[in-house]
């Protein structure tokens, strides 16, 4: 009865667990839709401006950040940074668009945006999987789960029979 209980709860903890990876997944995905339009914004406004200037975006910033004057020297920086940054956003915004919704926690686990997933987890409240995906993930879960469950199970009964041989022996000797 044992066993089974372990393996019915981790099953469950684990099978609920991943069915969220799909609603975090979207509310991370709508937070980095939301960054990188408001990235591609500055972006393209420092583009116009640099093309009003007659420079390109490296030029404009190269001019920037060799500037003598250190605030104007430091608005290069900037610059640099956000292109950089919207470079980033844009590339893990399309790497989840293309992916199937399944997929996507997974997409999102292998190059996540930290200070992003962390303020989407703050922000997070959980949702019924009634989505296929959603549905998967729960199922997968639940066998991540029994597996589990009966691998830690497995690893308790296993070190309960080595101690149990062992006492056997030194029985066996001290006799």
């Amino acid at each position: 009865m044992t066993a089974l209980l372990v393996r019915v709860v981790a099953a469950l903890l684990a099978g609920t667990l991943f069915s969220q990876t799909a609603e975090f997944t979207q509310q991370y995905l709508q937070r980095l839709g939301g960054w990188t339009d408001a990235l591609r914004v500055e972006v393209a406004r420092f583009d116009a401006t640099a093309g009003a200037s007659g420079l390109s975006r490296d030029a404009a910033i190269d001019r920037l950040r060799r500037n003598p004057d250190r605030f104007v020297a430091r608005q290069g920086e900037d610059a640099a940074v956000t292109v950089a940054d919207y470079a980033h956003a844009e590339r893990r915004y399309e790497a989840l668009i293309d992916n199937p919704p399944l997929l996507r926690p997974f997409v999102a686990l292998g190059d996540p945006d930290w200070t992003l997933a962390g303020r989407t987890f703050d922000d997070f409240r959980p949702a019924f999987p009634i989505g296929l995906d959603g549905l998967v993930l729960t199922g997968a879960g639940f066998c991540a789960g029994w597996a589990g469950g009966a691998g830690v199970h497995g690893a308790v009964r296993m070190r309960r029979r080595r101690r149990q041989r062992a006492a056997a022996e030194r029985a066996t000797l001290d006799a």
